[in-house]
């Protein structure tokens, strides 16, 4: 990776105790209405300031992104979400007791305040409160609530790391807030709160069992694929999305379909047990990510950014287990799936 390629500018910060002093200029931008990056707990976001359309313009300019696909916005504290929705309704402030900071997003009804941008023509918008000390300090600083979609080109694997936005958008933005790895490393769980009962439209890391202890008739949207033109209710319902540069199929046993393959080194394969002897014979690469799903969840996309930078030209995927526990993970590997 070639820093001095790129137009953004590098901030390095402390994940645990970021300086203030290193975030003021990126915190100035954001204010002024430029864009930045910055680790949160799940991935790392693109922000712009979710009060002023022209700022969050710029994200769907960078991203390539459709402006049908709604933005969550990232708010640092508690008080601050009067500024982002209309009505904050006792089940909400509940979840949000439980669950914030963290991997939750809500969707309630928007603020009038609120950029229209963000919320896809809607009258709602998806509001969250980040774990990760570097993006509350950086929202604080801004002064100003952060619509933030993961700082990525459309469609394409979200990034984990600084160097995965850089690589993607570097010649786009502004700032990149470089703090390591994110945590969790898929997108947060989306639950609306507009229609009873709750529903979860996109899956994340915090499951249904979890958020059913707060709100017992919690239930999964019907899966949806988006590929038209209509206004989405959430972020995260495109049919394409998430995906490598390279083709990538989910499969039962790996080792069977590379023998069908005509050039089995240009596959790569994301394993959850250890590779057999075919499979490691065959494939040019090969990753193990496990049967922890929280552990599997941190570092997939790192190895999808990983494979494609080998520039294989497929990624054979084992097909993970089927509990509720990795509903996420099976909903992001089927949006990348060739």
């Amino acid at each position: 990776m070639n820093k001095d390629a790129y137009r953004a500018t590098l901030v390095e910060v402390d994940a645990a105790l970021p300086d203030p002093t290193a975030l003021a200029a990126p915190a100035r931008a954001l204010a002024a209405g430029h864009l930045a990056a910055f680790p949160t707990d799940t991935v790392y976001g693109l922000g712009a300031n979710a009060l002023e359309d022209a700022a969050v313009a710029k994200i769907f300019v960078a991203k390539g992104r459709p402006s049908n696909n709604p933005l969550i916005v990232h708010i640092a504290d508690l008080e601050d979400i009067h500024r982002v929705v209309a009505d904050f309704p006792p089940l909400a402030q509940e979840l949000a007791k439980t669950f914030w900071p963290g991997a939750l997003t809500l969707i309630l009804k928007r603020h009038e305040s609120v950029a229209d941008l963000v919320s896809a023509g809607l009258d709602t918008v998806a509001v969250r409160m980040p774990a990760h000390p570097v993006a509350r300090a950086l929202i604080r600083q801004a002064g100003v609530p952060i619509a933030a979609p993961s700082a990525n080109r459309y469609t394409e694997v979200s990034p984990t790391t600084a160097a995965h936005v850089l690589d993607g958008l570097g010649d786009a933005i502004d700032f990149v807030i470089d703090a390591g790895p994110t945590s969790v490393g898929l997108e947060s769980t989306v639950l609306s709160l507009i229609d009873s009962p709750p529903q979860i439209l996109r899956p994340g890391m915090i499951t249904l069992a979890q958020i059913a202890e707060v709100a017992p008739d919690v239930c999964y949207a019907a899966p949806t694929f988006l590929v038209g033109p209509e206004n989405r209710p959430s972020p995260g319902l495109a049919r394409k999305h998430y995906s490598p540069r390279a083709a990538l199929k989910i499969v039962g046993q790996p080792s069977s379909l590379l023998q069908q393959m005509p050039n089995p080194p240009d596959c790569a394969c994301i394993l959850v047990d250890p590779a057999d002897a075919l499979t490691t014979s065959l494939a040019g690469a090969v990753r193990v990510l496990g049967r922890d799903p929280l552990l599997y969840a941190r570092n997939l996309y790192a190895a999808l950014h990983e494979l494609d930078a080998e520039q294989f030209g497929t990624i054979i995927v084992q097909r993970p287990p089927d509990d509720d526990r990795w509903r996420a993970i099976h909903d992001r590997l089927e949006r990348a799936q060739d």
